[in-house]
């Protein structure tokens, strides 16, 4: 899982949170995105229609952030922003609903790859990703193995300063989700990189160097690379 730049946004954002698509090829989830568009612009008005648009879009534009495709960029501002569409559609069509706020914070996430943190903040999507993130850690944050928790603590670490940042919120909701997803063999490895990142920026090295080597351990590129640049 990749996740909110503002995660990534990498993202928000990547906005992040577990990707149940990992294991598909890029073309592969072009293809299933372009097919869950079909149907949720054949039917404007059906909720599941438009969160699964967003959800599918999301997943596409995030793996090819991830592979670094040719024009990558282009294509996570384009899919960021569909994927933003169509899960406003479904906020709108059942608020209640966690799924359609959910899929619009990670897909802001994915947009934000493309086009920058400050840029995705200075069209004011900060406000609406964080109620996204946050209304669906309301509704239900075991949601997708936790993944409200994790993309709402990515949402606070990668934040710029000047936009609020909250590493104690961050690190906090890190630490709710390692309690209760540790156990679970498919948990993955973003949280251990994510909580390594806050503790190195603390200038905890050995507890930072702890949780990257965990994540390194588990295959995350982006971890190994931040352990073998500390001293």
């Amino acid at each position: 899982m990749k996740i909110f730049s503002i995660i990534s946004l990498a993202v928000i954002l990547a906005f992040a949170a577990p990707s149940a698509f990992a294991a598909e090829s890029v073309p592969e989830l072009k293809s299933a995105a372009e097919a869950a568009v079909k149907i949720a612009l054949a039917a404007p008005g059906d909720y599941e229609a438009n969160w699964k648009a967003s959800k599918a879009l999301r997943s596409y534009g995030d793996e090819a952030v991830s592979q670094e495709v040719t024009g990558w960029k282009e294509i996570a501002k384009s899919i960021g922003k569909d994927g933003m569409k169509f899960g406003e559609i479904a906020t709108k069509l059942k608020p209640e609903g966690i799924e359609g706020w959910y899929y619009y914070g990670l897909s802001v996430g994915v947009y934000s790859d493309g086009v920058s943190i400050v840029t995705a903040i200075t069209e004011g999507l900060k406000g609406k990703t964080q109620k996204g993130f946050e209304m669906a850690y309301a509704k239900d944050k075991m949601y997708d193995k936790g993944g409200p928790i994790l993309a709402l603590g990515r949402f606070w670490q990668v934040l710029p300063s000047i936009a609020g940042r909250d590493t104690k919120k961050a690190q906090k909701l890190f630490e709710e989700y390692i309690a209760l997803f540790s156990s679970d063999p498919d948990m993955g490895s973003s949280v251990w990189y994510y909580r390594g990142q806050l503790l190195k920026d603390a200038g905890k090295v050995a507890e930072a160097k702890a949780d990257l080597q965990k994540a390194a351990g588990m295959g995350n590129k982006a971890a190994a690379k931040l352990l073998a640049g500390m001293k």
